[in-house]
């Protein structure tokens, strides 16, 4: 077992989806996002048949292929994760930032004042803002910390970067 601090907001959103008396934190966030509970003792991954079903119906959408803007195409990559489990990337986004910088926020004023000329764009679909003002490198240090703290499997991470490192070529 690990403990984790979590803010106010998330503690009480967890133990607001308590479906029955003594349902502990981990059984909750499990159901919640839809994670195997037959790996108790490992990390578990989400279902990767689906993650590729997901990202290649993203890669070979229309809105993608034609978008030659790389924040764009980030843009559309963070729409699509946060579609697919909104509760994980919930989660995921509340632990990114930089030593300085906030990466993500529910807000735009918020990645404003954690660094200059952030360039806070809104990822449609989410109530999210992120920020654009970085170098494809950073960019992709966001997905892929973002997909791995959703818990998407390496393999699938990788074909991510790799579809997303060559549409920036």
């Amino acid at each position: 077992m690990k403990t984790i601090e979590i803010d106010e907001q998330l503690y009480k959103f967890i133990a607001g989806q308590t479906k029955h008396i003594g349902e502990d934190a981990s059984s909750i966030l499990r159901r919640l996002l839809k994670l195997n509970t037959s790996s108790s003792n490992s990390t578990s991954k989400v279902d990767v048949e689906s993650h590729n079903s997901m990202f290649s119906d993203l890669f070979t959408s229309d809105s993608f292929t034609s978008e030659k803007s790389i924040i764009s195409r980030f843009l559309l990559l963070l729409a699509a994760l946060y579609n697919y489990n909104p509760a994980l990337f919930a989660i995921a986004a509340t632990s990114l930032h930089g030593s300085k910088r906030q990466y993500l926020a529910k807000d735009k004023k918020s990645l404003e004042t954690s660094g200059k000329n952030t360039k806070p764009r809104e990822i449609i679909g989410t109530p999210y803002w992120v920020i654009s003002n970085t170098n494809t490198a950073r960019k992709i240090y966001i997905i892929e910390s973002i997909m791995s703290d959703m818990g998407i499997s390496e393999a699938t991470i990788n074909q991510v970067k790799n579809v997303f490192s060559s549409s920036t070529n």
